[in-house]
């Protein structure tokens, strides 16, 4: 189980490092033990590369709480994402992560293994996940395909995060190229047990920020074999996120979610960063209600 982990900010929309050491030892009371960072929820394409990478750098140091850090460094032009592979690296990261570019997208799994093998030109002793987010990114190509290319030629190759609904279809095609020799990373919180039931082993969950507990006994009754029990613990999970985010359109998502994190955990994360958009305080009151309604105990 890793967190995907939201950036603090401050009113002012600076950064708010000073949560952090707070929210690492939530996440080592909840029994999380990795972190995702710098990734969608915690806003990396509206930070500035030094703002992610002292983002990181505060992360790595709270390695006390949250033994696995995994810090994402894609999104932006090649050296950028360069830049913080490299800066990863000498941080010492369990793991550098990168989307794609956003605007010269790769076309072919050709395109994108070459892009990787340039990433990790920048970071050669450290494992490298693809993050897989089609929705966002508009990069939909078979990650099977690429898994079983990029075996070949990435050493560093390490996994995948797959955010995408065909989990079934897509997501049980990795699992077979992969054979075990890749962590594959569950991405959408509804569908972490089909996930783990096509042979997916991990998740990046943004719940596990805020209900790590449903996500847990999801993975304690896959391991024991029951499979009845973990679709009930599913229900819950997705029930949550049906309800918040059916509420709320689309572009509130991030919003959404980190709101639900700052009331059912205590901790202020601020509001998002434009062009993201914030909630308002109505819609704070409605989610507030509705988590409530739920049976949770919400700040």
């Amino acid at each position: 189980m890793m967190a995907p982990t939201f950036t603090p900010f401050k009113d002012n929309g600076s950064l708010n490092l000073e949560l952090i050491p707070a929210y690492t030892k939530h996440l080592q009371q909840s029994g999380v033990k990795g972190a995702w960072v710098n990734g969608t929820v915690g806003e990396c394409m509206s930070m500035t590369v030094p703002e992610r990478k002292e983002v990181a750098e505060t992360w790595i140091k709270r390695r006390a709480d949250v033994p696995t850090i995994i810090i994402h460094c894609g999104g932006g032009c090649l050296k950028d994402t360069q830049e913080l592979a490299r800066h990863a690296e000498a941080l010492g990261a369990d793991g550098v992560a990168v989307f794609p570019c956003l605007f010269d997208k790769p076309e072919s799994t050709e395109e994108l293994v070459e892009y990787m093998q340039e990433v990790a030109t920048a970071c050669p002793n450290t494992p490298l996940f693809y993050y897989h987010y089609p929705i966002k990114t508009g990069v939909q190509l078979s990650m099977s395909e690429f898994l079983r290319e990029g075996m070949k030629r990435i050493p560093t190759l390490s996994g995948i995060k797959f955010t995408d609904v065909d989990v079934s279809g897509e997501g049980k095609k990795c699992v077979e190229v992969a054979q075990g020799s890749l962590a594959l990373f569950s991405g959408f919180d509804k569908t972490l047990q089909e996930a783990l039931s096509v042979g997916f082993t991990c998740a990046v969950n943004s719940g596990f920020n805020f209900l790590p507990q449903h996500g847990s006994q999801v993975f304690a009754l896959m391991e024991a074999g029951d499979a009845a029990g973990a679709i009930e613990a599913q229900g819950i999970i997705s029930t949550c996120f049906d309800t918040m985010l059916n509420a709320n359109d689309a572009p509130y998502t991030v919003s959404c979610l980190k709101t639900a994190t700052t009331l059912l955990t205590g901790l202020d994360f601020g509001a998002v960063r434009k062009p993201t958009r914030a909630f308002t305080h109505s819609m704070t009151n409605t989610l507030r209600k509705d988590l409530q309604e739920l049976g949770h105990k919400v700040y």
